[in-house]
């Protein structure tokens, strides 16, 4: 499905969209505010995005006047600001984004999350109900790609590469809850946050082969349980008033943000349980410039050894002990350095360019003027 170009019937476009310069970069009207995989906006991406590509926003959102707004700034986007496609940063926008193209005949895609596609289940409505019957479809999250490939085999989906961002400041909400669950913890205890897997089994490992190791009898919190009932079963009631804390509930970019003020490390023992993909995911705990040891044989490419992560071998218990007790006996304000050290390397190695570069083409072929690869071209 990657890499289809899709054709257009121009006899119902406005005149000016069949004179475009065949050399000129696509005009897209973008609809909607990007939303991480973790869920938190992030304006980076549009204005990246204008390097490349001629971009007219349009101020939308999944609401009954949002959508008129759409409609009305969408036409007066194609009409007199001469754009050629609506590119929408959410997948609820589908709904007035058809309409348009049923008026002006200008193509549509989206850019999905995992929430948009139901996370494996269904296609979930009114959110992306419409979706399948979109142009084009972008994801950085190739368990998208699969759920689309069973739901809406139809729809053309590309798959960018993942970018770094810095966290937003946590909600007081979230932060309040965050130190309510410390709050018994005496000062100077060091804290070691771990991710929830989805298989128990990681947690348990941890707790009986890993924890009882580690020099200074750090606090475990746990983030992410799916209950209590779960977090009871594996940590106990004298676990859960010791050297064990549960946070219960969704392991998203406020989430961390809280837990990065008060963990003095993450430690992912297995591929965590969330609502992104794993490459977004580290990369969001790289951000928080708090050290990450990625254990448990996780496999991604955005782990870069003792650059921006400690990446240890599977099954190999003893290395997450010892990279976690050299973090430990650090001094604090070192064990800060070298958290703000990997989240600077992650940002300047994952940024926003590949992804864009990924889009620019793709909109180009959508509009109809498919990039001419340099070795094709004439000297």
């Amino acid at each position: 499905m990657q890499g289809q170009t899709l054709a257009f019937d121009t006899r119902n476009m406005p005149p000016f969209l069949t004179r475009m310069d065949l050399f000129s970069p696509p005009r897209i009207a973008i609809a909607g505010r990007y939303r991480s995989p973790l869920g938190f906006e992030d304006d980076s991406f549009v204005a990246t995005l204008a390097r490349s590509v001629d971009v007219r926003v349009v101020p939308a959102s999944p609401t009954p006047l949002g959508m008129l707004r759409l409609l009305r700034d969408g036409a007066r986007a194609i009409m007199h600001d001469r754009c050629e496609a609506v590119h929408l940063l959410d997948a609820r926008l589908a709904p007035a984004a058809l309409m348009l193209r049923a008026r002006f005949g200008v193509p549509v895609s989206v850019t999905l999350v995992r929430s948009d596609s139901g996370s494996g289940r269904r296609l979930r409505r009114p959110r992306s109900s419409l979706v399948h019957r979109l142009d084009e479809a972008f994801t950085s999250d190739e368990e998208v790609i699969r759920v689309l490939a069973q739901r809406a085999r139809q729809l053309p989906v590309t798959l960018t590469a993942p970018a770094a961002a810095r966290l937003p400041d946590p909600s007081k909400r979230r932060l309040a809850a965050m130190v309510r669950l410390l709050h018994d913890i005496t000062p100077g205890r060091l804290i070691v946050a771990v991710p929830w897997p989805p298989d128990g089994e990681q947690v348990r490992w941890f707790r009986d082969a890993v924890a009882p190791l580690l020099h200074g009898n750090p606090v475990c919190l746990l983030l992410g349980a799916p209950g209590w009932r779960e977090a009871r079963l594996l940590a106990g009631a004298f676990g859960l008033r010791g050297s064990m804390r549960v946070h219960v509930g969704t392991l998203d970019v406020d989430t961390i943000a809280a837990a990065a003020r008060c963990a003095d490390m993450f430690v992912l023992p297995g591929e965590p349980q969330h609502a992104g993909s794993i490459d977004d995911l580290l990369l969001a705990l790289i951000a928080s410039n708090v050290p990450v040891v990625a254990g448990g044989g996780i496999r991604s490419a955005v782990l870069d050894h003792e650059w921006n992560a400690f990446a240890i071998d599977p099954g190999d218990a003893m290395g997450v002990v010892s990279t976690l007790n050299k973090l430990l006996v650090l001094p604090a304000v070192q064990r800060h350095y070298l958290g703000e050290e990997f989240a600077a390397h992650a940002l300047r190695r994952w940024t926003w360019d590949a992804a864009v570069e990924t889009y620019a083409e793709r909109f180009a072929a959508l509009v109809g003027r498919p990039r001419i690869p340099a070795e094709l071209r004439a000297a």
